[in-house]
């Protein structure tokens, strides 16, 4: 009788298991029409990205279509355009932003759509012309909130510019927006996204954690909700006012809290050979350093280098440019983990105590006001 009771409950529990896996993962099926791709290949990607948002997509597709294949570790697909069957299906952890792209005409180059959205059941997508125009279904109803909430948007994102420097009161502004609109509608899973957006696109803003709770219990049982809470709790922790974390290159090569003690300020330069920019304006970077290494500053580089061959490139560009500052290279990928370094060049500013006054994403136009500043 014991042993009965306890396989029913043991029953039970799996069956638990198993609807809720099911439940977190979202099927879908679209349906894609492209005359003017037939017998060439389209791309579904996520729209571009940086600080390592990409790591919250996830794109499981189903291997019954030979004409699709999963591509960049399940963040997208290739799809070969057929004349009739065009069935992309699978699943996602919850409504997702994807992008179509296609190669230009005189293959020199890709066109994109606009954003949509990959949202549960059947979406059947028409790409319209050769420019990747993207007609949608109108009873789409998370794309259909996508729209709203871009048109609601429409001012405040006028006044942005991606990856770039912006006006912090810019920035506010869309931010308290935003806002308004989660509490209006704490189910809508564009809302979640355009959070995401603004943090790939202009960097972290504090008032995102804060805004993270007024979603709906669904949103935040997504694993996409807590994959980006789990990267905003790290951004928090290591922006201006945090302190710079230990950090292990190798049993000999490690940055620390006594790293920064016999010196007014750090510098360290986060970059990659892959960079152009960080390549390109590195003689400035020089520089910088020759103006301020006699007045209690220190520059530190990391490069996002591992291979020989890159490494040997980054120690023969170093050379040629007359870097003399120290240089590690994160092998073991505890920089980008503990730093959420997700982009080149970065620029992050630590005082003596080791605590963080400036973390920069992009060029170096704020650098030395930056060190005037707290050289005073």
């Amino acid at each position: 009788m014991i042993q009965s009771l306890d396989m029913k409950r043991i029953s039970q529990i799996l069956l638990f298991l198993l609807s809720s896996s099911a439940f977190s993962q979202q099927q879908f099926t679209i349906e894609l029409t492209a005359p003017s791709f037939e017998k060439d290949s389209l791309l579904l990607v996520p729209p571009p990205t940086s600080r390592n948002i990409i790591s919250v997509y996830s794109l499981n597709l189903n291997a019954d279509n030979k004409n699709v294949k999963s591509i960049g570790n399940s963040k997208g697909a290739l799809i070969k355009i057929q004349p009739q069957d065009n069935t992309i299906g699978g699943t996602v952890p919850c409504p997702m932003p994807m992008i179509m792209m296609g190669q230009k005409e005189d293959k020199k180059g890709f066109r994109q759509s606009n954003m949509f959205f990959i949202e549960k059941g059947n979406l059947n997508i028409q790409v319209a012309d050769k420019n990747l125009a993207l007609i949608l279904p109108p009873d789409a109803v998370i794309n259909n909130d996508y729209k709203k909430l871009k048109e609601y948007l429409q001012q405040a994102d006028e006044k942005l510019k991606p990856f770039e420097q912006n006006n912090p009161a810019d920035l506010e502004n869309k931010e308290k927006l935003l806002k308004a609109y989660i509490k209006k509608n704490p189910e809508s899973y564009p809302a979640f996204w355009e959070i995401i957006d603004a943090f790939s696109k202009y960097g972290f803003h504090k008032n995102y954690l804060a805004d993270l709770p007024l979603f709906s219990k669904k949103i935040k049982a997504s694993s996409c909700f807590k994959d980006f809470e789990k990267i905003l709790i790290l951004e928090n922790s290591t922006d201006v006012g945090g302190n710079f974390p230990d950090i292990d290159f190798s049993p000999e090569s490690k940055i620390t809290k006594a790293t920064f003690s016999d010196y007014k300020l750090t510098l360290i330069d986060y970059w990659s050979t892959s960079c152009k920019p960080c390549i390109q304006e590195l003689p400035k970077l020089v520089k910088l350093y020759e103006k301020y290494k006699d007045k209690g500053v220190n520059f530190i580089s990391v490069a996002d280098d591992k291979t020989q061959q890159r490494m040997d490139l980054a120690n023969t560009i170093f050379k040629e440019n007359k870097v003399t500052w120290q240089s590690y290279f994160d092998t073991t990928k505890e920089f980008t983990k503990k730093l959420n370094a997700g982009g080149y060049p970065l620029f992050i500013v630590i005082d003596r105590n080791g605590k963080i006054v400036s973390k920069e994403l992009g060029g170096q136009e704020t650098l030395e006001t930056v060190i005037e500043k707290h050289l005073k």
